[in-house]
């Protein structure tokens, strides 16, 4: 049964992506039905006999599972109707906005005796359900990745989703049709943007996925077996075996995820490219994965000076064009961040509810930017905004304190899969983390769902591989 429910949990990770990134209606409900399906075959199953499982999770997360609690308890919070007085203590900016639907006659007073945080409960409620969702994802494949297959499977899933979107942006780009699948996107006709409506989504996609084929490319590589001192001869006699031409068959996936990356002409998606280059540098520098370090910086800068050759003999006018033109950095995204600010400042205790920033920052707008401010192009603020400090520092500090612990286990580890592995899967996470400053890319529930996946594969790798030597 943990089989089927791991099968399924990796169709899921690779379908979902497709239609628009996941982010249509249908889509969210197949991602809920789905997982919750999911989630019932398992407990089920707990009925039966028992099957082998993954090792437990360090003691060390628990402030992980507190903070994720927290955050689950204020969205709660946000959905249940409360005395008039309470909310007008603790959320003054709620209150007055519900008394000036009373003064301009569209309520009674009496309608609001009882009322919730949330200046939505409806949306509030919608967006509980996707998070619980994804909590329930993260459960099902920790408990369910179990073995060294299992890690190759997932991760050969994860690869092959990004080698595909690369693939098929590049093609839709080059090929002048700009279409996601029969839909013409002309809002991003000048970029590779894959199956995502947004340009900067399908790049976080891809800035997950590069490091992770990188890391997976160190492990498969047979370039450490080669013993110092050999021979031109010798080495050309090593070159040709089987197993070593196989192995460059690895170099491909990083190769055309990064030609996907540059070619998205996301500003921020390229240099977060370069900085997760550097950082893994530094992290090879602080411990190896085969023991062989100089060989392996010698691979990754290798990896990375090719995709920048094939950029540039593809054509790089287009990439340096959105360095170019307009600015290096979006000045209406700094009024953004400016009228979030003011929105956490107006419900600073528990946020104007999940889901609901679309409808409280239009109090906030100066200017007309035309178009509808759906989002803060901040993950950060967006969250504080709609959790407010409670529920959107416990959220945030979960997924930090996920990271450093993840990291602290991956310098520990001694098994060449969990560090290459775990150093692709921590370098991704790195990614959306970095990313978040500057956009929204987490609300894609493809993006979220990579991104969740590769936190258990740098979680659960060191345990699973250090411990079980199974094929």
């Amino acid at each position: 049964m943990d089989s089927f429910i791991f099968i399924s949990l990796c169709l899921l990770l690779w379908l979902l992506p497709l239609p628009f990134g996941g982010n249509i209606e249908w889509a969210v409900l197949g991602l809920e039905v789905v997982v919750w399906a999911l989630f019932l075959t398992y407990l089920s199953s707990l009925l039966g006999p028992r099957q082998a499982v993954a090792p437990p999770v360090s003691s060390r997360y628990r402030p992980v599972y507190f903070f994720t609690g927290l955050f689950f308890l204020v969205a709660l919070a946000q959905l249940v109707p409360w005395p008039d007085n309470v909310v007008r203590i603790i959320s003054p900016a709620v209150w007055s906005w519900r008394q000036s639907l009373v003064k301009t006659g569209l309520f009674e007073s009496t309608g609001f005796r009882a009322q919730t945080f949330s200046l939505s409960p409806w949306a509030s409620a919608y967006e509980l359900v996707r998070y619980l969702s994804y909590a329930a994802f993260v459960f099902l494949l920790s408990k369910t990745l179990t073995s060294r297959a299992k890690i190759r499977a997932l991760t050969f899933t994860l690869v092959s989703a990004g080698v595909f979107q690369s693939l098929y942006g590049l093609s839709e780009f080059f090929g002048g049709t700009n279409r996601i699948f029969t839909w013409v996107n002309r809002y991003y006709s000048g970029s590779a943007f894959g199956t995502f409506v947004n340009r900067d989504h399908y790049s976080a996609f891809l800035e997950m996925l590069f490091p992770l084929s990188l890391g997976y490319f160190l492990v498969r590589s047979e370039f450490f077996t080669l013993k110092p001192g050999l021979s031109w001869r010798q080495k050309v006699v090593r070159f040709g075996q089987e197993q070593v031409q196989k192995s460059l068959l690895f170099i491909i996936p990083p190769l055309v995820i990064g030609l996907g990356l540059f070619f998205s002409r996301c500003r921020s998606g390229i240099i977060i490219f370069v900085v997760t280059f550097f950082l893994t540098l530094l992290l090879l520098s602080l411990t190896s994965i085969s023991g062989r370090q100089k060989t392996e910086k010698k691979l990754v800068r290798a990896v990375v000076l090719l995709v920048l050759l094939g950029v540039v003999l593809v054509g790089i006018d287009p990439v340096l064009e959105r360095f170019t033109q307009g600015g290096f950095f979006d000045r209406n995204r700094l009024l953004f961040y400016t009228y979030t600010l003011d929105l956490i400042s107006d419900y600073p205790v528990l946020g104007c509810g999940l889901g609901t920033y679309v409808q409280a920052i239009n109090h906030y707008l100066t200017k007309d930017f035309n178009v509808i401010l759906t989002h803060a192009h901040n993950d950060y603020l967006e969250m504080l905004a709609e959790a407010g400090l409670v529920g959107g520092v416990a959220l945030i500090l979960a997924a930090i304190l996920s990271f450093a612990l993840a990291l602290s286990s991956w310098m520990k580890s001694r098994d060449p899969m969990a560090k290459g592995l775990g150093l692709g899967a921590l370098m991704g996470v790195f990614a959306i983390l970095f990313h978040s400053l500057t956009d929204f890319s987490l609300r894609m529930p493809g993006n979220a769902l990579v991104w969740l996946s590769l936190f258990v594969l740098a979680v659960k790798a060191p345990a699973i591989l250090e411990n079980r030597k199974g094929p």
